[in-house]
């Protein structure tokens, strides 16, 4: 009989070649996990494990969520009576796995020590709540596990808190895998690691999410993210032969050719791949969010909490408009009204909607908050239809680095600053205040900087392309 690692490593070579790069969804993850499950298990029962031991798979692997070039994470507890024979367990286990190259995250833990660590950090916490046994004293490794589980579990909201304040970490870390023209699939907003977030929150609550947490078109959308994300993913480290979860530019050819994109009019291959990244990251986002502002905002769960009835178009900027005004985020019940609502494609504009709509400009970064909402609702596109073209679409050059319509809302930010500054402080710049006296109206500076590059469809000479979307948008508004 051959040994389980020279088995292990053939038949994963044989996985990775049997589909193109492209087609490892999560099907492919789960076979994947499964190869290191019968290897692992094979590896512990050779080592002859003293009494009171067991094997677990933490992590993306304990998920059945293992990549080409992923770690394998594995948890070998004992209930520390003896630690000599663990030693020499760890070392005939880990040995065969480092010699023959595999990366190993490993932890050698007693049942209080697991808990200890998962109260001390929130990665090893998460790890635990994915664990699934392997082998060995399966009751020792199921109480510890519950131990960590009903300790996460004495205050769901701080786990929660915790979660969020590590997702606004990662962000700043890693970017926005909804808007960056060279994502990170793992740790980018909206990546991969938002979507565990789900599953860790159901394991502390101790059941699941849906349908009050968790809409079923939420879940749904989250589903379809996971798989097309696991495929790009995993397409990364086999052409890139190697752990990486950056989608870089030398990369995107040959994955977007991988994932069977051939093209469409007015996109190449390479930017329908990127902008369906970015829409499924920005599914990802938003569900995230509405996942934790409803378990953390009181105002969602009582049947006595205000209601928003939404009408038209009107009523929908006006109270995003007023939101905005107050400095806060919006109310999750408002954002189910909203979402809840059948407006009209196109939206028909009034007096009081145009005027919300300039209050948003003018409001900066405030407005564009309640602007990425409609838009993650798909709502936006149906007052501005121009605004579809150039959703999630990647531009190409040295200096942009998101996507064009990320490109515009920063704009008009940019200029809603300006525009402040102008009107309250005195301008370090002798030109810009020369400038901005000149200028009639700031409304036409925010409409400028918001229309800029609305040409930018793909269809070639944006500027005056631009010039004409941007009239007839001005003149449906």
């Amino acid at each position: 009989m051959t040994d389980p690692i020279s088995t292990l490593t053939q038949e994963l070579a044989a996985l990775d070649l049997a589909y193109s790069p492209g087609h490892h969804g999560l099907w492919s993850a789960r076979k994947r996990s499964g190869l290191v499950d019968v290897a692992l298990i094979r590896l512990f029962q050779e080592a002859t494990p003293p009494l009171g031991t067991a094997i677990a798979a933490l992590g993306g692997y304990g998920r059945e969520r293992q990549f080409p070039h992923s770690d394998i994470d594995l948890l070998i507890l004992h209930d520390g009576r003896e630690t000599e024979g663990v030693a020499r367990l760890a070392d005939r286990m880990l040995y065969p796995l480092w010699d023959a190259g595999f990366e190993v995250g490993h932890a050698v833990r007693t049942p209080s020590e697991c808990l200890l660590a998962a109260d001390e950090r929130l990665d090893v916490l998460t790890a635990m709540l994915d664990a699934r046994f392997l082998d060995g004293d399966r009751d020792l490794l199921e109480g510890a596990m519950e131990r960590v589980r009903l300790a996460a579990g004495v205050d769901v909201p701080v786990f929660v808190r915790a979660l969020r304040d590590a997702a606004l970490e990662r962000a700043e870390r890693f970017g926005s895998a909804a808007h960056l023209l060279e994502p990170d699939l793992k740790e980018g907003d909206g990546g991969l690691r938002d979507i565990a977030s789900f599953a860790w929150i159901e394991r502390v609550r101790g059941t699941t999410l849906a349908p009050e947490i968790l809409r079923p078109s939420e879940h749904h959308g989250v589903e379809a993210a996971e798989e097309f994300l696991t495929r790009a993913r995993s397409a990364v480290h086999l052409l890139a032969g190697k752990r990486t979860d950056r989608l870089t530019s030398e990369l995107q050819t040959p994955v977007a050719t991988h994932m069977g994109y051939t093209g469409e009019p007015l996109l190449t291959a390479p930017d329908a791949l990127i902008r369906a990244v970015f829409e499924h990251a920005r599914t990802v986002t938003y569900v995230r969010d509405r996942v934790f502002d409803r378990i953390l905002d009181p105002d969602v769960a009582p049947e006595d909490a205000p209601a928003y009835p939404i009408i038209d178009g009107q009523d929908v900027l006006s109270m995003l408009a007023g939101v905005a005004e107050e400095g806060g985020d919006i109310p999750p019940r408002l954002l189910e009204a909203i979402e809840d609502t059948h407006l009209p494609d196109p939206v028909l504009w009034t007096d009081p909607a145009r005027d919300a709509f300039m209050t948003l400009l003018r409001l900066g970064r405030p407005g564009a908050r309640m602007l990425e909402a409609l838009d993650r609702l798909d709502l936006l596109r149906r007052f501005l239809p121009a605004w579809a073209a150039v959703r999630c679409r990647p531009q190409r050059d040295p200096y942009h680095r998101f996507s064009v319509d990320r490109h515009l809302t920063e704009a008009f930010v940019g200029m809603a600053g300006m525009i402040r500054e102008h009107e309250h402080l005195d301008p370090d710049d002798p030109f810009e205040a020369e400038v901005m006296d000149a200028v009639g109206s700031h409304d036409g500076l925010l409409l400028g900087a918001l229309f800029h590059d609305i040409g930018k469809n793909g269809g070639g000479n944006h500027v005056p392309a631009g010039a004409e979307i941007a009239a007839a948008s001005l003149r449906a508004m």
